[in-house]
């Protein structure tokens, strides 16, 4: 009998129009009420979930930037946090002095952005996060004040460059560096701790409750969901899920538009 399940959020969790779906929601209702954990397993911060606060009322954990912060959201508490190294902070303000890149930088949950860059967005490639951005994030003057003060204190950092050449140049060198750097979006670099996945912040979840990996679920759709399908002790696919992703599970439900969510937590959490 499964104890816990996890699930991703975009592209899983949240259909193709950016919402919970009702059969979701009542099915997360559900499994609460006979005392069944639901995690959200997302590369995304505390704040930039603020627009999902009522939906997501009864997840009360979260690994978020991929594993980088483990939540507590009913109690707002950091239960678990890995930083990166201050040196590879102090490469990022390098390069921000040479090329024009924005930065979001990530201190307990919380996203910062200088305001300047903010009013860029569409130059970055981001415009798509305009709101997002605007109704969660804190906008500060100058960035680079932030990342000397701050040095030792953020989960996570995103940078974001005018055009692929740079955003390549950027990722040579920071790949050389004791830290996890992925590609992400058109022009940007993921950076967090070394280490950081959602299986491993699965493995600390699953500890800090005393639950056995092996009555944990894990349901995604994308490659940055593949640590955790592997460590938990049921691995569930999304329908919309790349073929990676597929062929890791052991099961694969509905799509996130057609029930798979709901599915998930009626056959395999709730059987």
């Amino acid at each position: 009998m499964y104890k816990l399940i996890a699930f991703d959020m975009d592209g899983t969790l949240l259909t193709s129009q950016q919402i919970i779906a009702k059969e979701s929601l009542q099915a997360i209702k559900d499994a609460k009420l006979v005392g069944k954990d639901i995690v959200l397993a997302t590369g995304r911060s505390v704040s930039e979930l603020k627009e999902y606060g009522e939906d997501l009322v009864n997840i009360q954990y979260g690994i978020l930037e991929s594993g980088a912060l483990i939540y507590d959201f009913k109690n707002k508490e950091v239960l678990s946090q890995k930083t990166i190294n201050k040196n590879i902070v102090e490469h990022i303000i390098n390069i921000l002095h040479e090329k024009n890149i924005m930065v979001v930088a990530v201190i307990e949950g919380q996203d910062y952005i200088q305001r300047s860059h903010f009013e860029e967005l569409e130059r970055y490639g981001m415009e798509m996060y305009h709101n997002l951005f605007r109704n969660t994030a804190k906008f500060v003057d100058d960035i680079d004040s932030l990342l000397k003060e701050k040095n030792s204190h953020f989960e996570k950092i995103n940078i974001y460059h005018f055009d692929k050449n740079q955003q390549e140049d950027s990722y040579r060198e920071l790949i050389l560096e004791d830290a996890d750097v992925v590609k992400a979006e058109k022009t940007g670099i993921e950076i967090t701790a070394l280490g950081v996945k959602k299986g491993n912040g699965l493995r600390t979840l699953c500890k800090d409750l005393q639950v056995s990996l092996t009555e944990a679920i894990a349901v995604g759709d994308a490659d940055n969901d593949e640590s955790m399908i592997q460590e938990a002790g049921l691995g569930i696919a999304m329908g919309n899920a790349n073929e990676n992703i597929k062929e890791l599970a052991n099961v694969t439900v509905n799509d996130n538009d057609n029930g798979g969510c709901a599915q998930a937590i009626y056959d395999y959490l709730l059987p």
